[in-house]
């Protein structure tokens, strides 16, 4: 799986869990456990990027956040307060932001990232994730980092399965 994300241009990064993250960095409490995903990084302006987990990535079988990523579930226009990444996330995917949206926050940490030391993901029943502001901007069709229908290894052959509406 790892080597597959560095065939398809991503790079491969573990990352640990911290809880608040939203707060001084002195103050971040460390949490067990790690996750590896594939990082994809535009060459572009803003660097745009995007994480997935390697299973999403490279199964032939879907999974819950691959599908999510396919459907392209519109994204409601003025979702009320909060980060819009994480309701779209909860509301509209029946998904869970990896920490929730509290004031505290936390998320997906790696230090020697140049551009995203912490990273919020959206968690599916099956374990599988993607980032939240990635999937929320590839809702509107505004890819970051990579098109990942273009290196997902499942392909439907028809219909998607109908497990979220499609846009």
């Amino acid at each position: 799986m790892e080597q597959y994300c560095a065939q398809s241009g991503g790079q491969v990064q573990g990352r640990q869990p911290f809880w608040n993250t939203n707060g001084d960095q002195a103050q971040w409490l460390a949490l067990a456990g790690s996750a590896t995903m594939c990082r994809f990084q535009a060459d572009d302006e803003a660097k745009s990027r995007i994480y997935v987990d390697l299973t999403t990535l490279s199964s032939t079988e879907p999974t819950l956040a691959g599908l999510a990523y396919l459907s392209k579930v519109p994204m409601p226009s003025g979702v009320g307060g909060g980060n819009p990444a994480t309701l779209y996330c909860s509301k509209e995917l029946n998904a869970s932001s990896s920490f929730g949206g509290g004031a505290s926050g936390g998320g997906w940490v790696n230090t020697t990232d140049p551009d995203d030391i912490v990273v919020s993901l959206c968690v599916f029943p099956d374990g599988s994730f993607i980032d939240e502001w990635g999937l929320a901007y590839h809702s509107a069709g505004d890819v970051r980092g990579k098109d990942l229908t273009t290196v997902m290894k499942y392909q439907p052959s028809g219909a998607l399965p109908p497990v979220f509406p499609t846009s």
